[in-house]
């Protein structure tokens, strides 16, 4: 099933996702979760916090597990996506520590790494919940096009269009050459995946990764493999798809007619 859900605001999509993930750790309290990084998921966050905050929502049992990492920052760089999930998630809720199990991006022994992480995923029980993003090129994680659609976590070139988009919030210091990522195989692995895009910038990616042909080239359409996907939208991300008038259709029952799935 892929469920496209199209909201007006990425503020009502964020609110919605966030709803999603907290039915999730109410219905399973251990609930083991990937997270993604960046502008688009900051806002489920900050829902979460706030959730946690006034539901209030109990993640001392949750997992938690990260998408992707930069590789060779220097170890104090603001720029590690661990400090971006701590920042927003991690030290507003009371996650037990032990259950971070979140990539760091070893400058050295990397395939080792890596091999150990996919270990641990599969120790875990596998990942039940898992968040994304998409880029511009259709990258899902740091998975760039022309990644295998059944690749497993693993170090990555990142692209010139990666690059160029991350100088935009990397301050000091140069973007990194190389990051760590889950595969597209490893995603897809997952029980379910969840995943957002807002803005008109996204708008024709989100069609070709939701609409357009299976392709290595846009990574993001390896979720058309997948048997259960929610897609949350704004408006504007939404701008491209031929079947949108279906897609509104969908979101319309599912808001009026099963409230209990998006509401805590």
């Amino acid at each position: 099933m892929m469920l496209v859900l199209i909201t007006e605001t990425s503020e009502d999509g964020s609110r919605i996702a966030g709803s999603l993930v907290a039915q999730a750790i109410k219905q399973t309290p251990a609930l083991r979760l990937g997270l993604a990084a960046g502008n688009t998921p900051a806002g489920l966050y900050r829902n979460l916090v706030d959730l946690h905050r006034t539901a209030p929502l109990d993640f001392a049992h949750v997992r938690l597990f990260s998408l992707d990492e930069f590789i060779g920052l220097p170890v104090d760089s603001p720029n590690h996506y661990r400090v971006f999930y701590h920042q927003q998630l991690i030290d507003h809720v009371n996650f037990d520590r032990t259950h971070l199990y979140l990539l760091h991006g070893p400058a050295e022994d990397i395939d080792s790494y890596c091999v150990s992480y996919e270990r641990l995923i599969r120790n875990q029980g596998g990942i039940d919940l898992q968040l994304l993003g998409i880029g511009q090129n259709g990258h899902l994680g740091f998975n760039e096009p022309g990644s295998s659609l059944n690749s497993r976590t693993r170090r990555s070139l990142l692209s010139t269009s990666t690059k160029h988009h991350l100088a935009q919030v990397f301050e000091s210091e140069p973007v990194p050459e190389w990051a760590v990522t889950m595969g597209l195989g490893t995603i897809r692995e997952a029980q379910t995946l969840l995943l957002l895009a807002f803005g008109t910038s996204k708008a024709e990616v989100v069609a070709k990764a939701v609409e357009g042909p299976l392709s290595a080239f846009t990574p993001a359409s390896s979720i058309q493999l997948h048997p259960n996907v929610i897609l949350v939208l704004d408006r504007e991300a939404a701008g491209c798809l031929k079947n949108q008038e279906y897609y509104r259709q969908q979101s319309s029952q599912v808001m009026t007619s099963h409230q209990w799935f998006l509401e805590p």
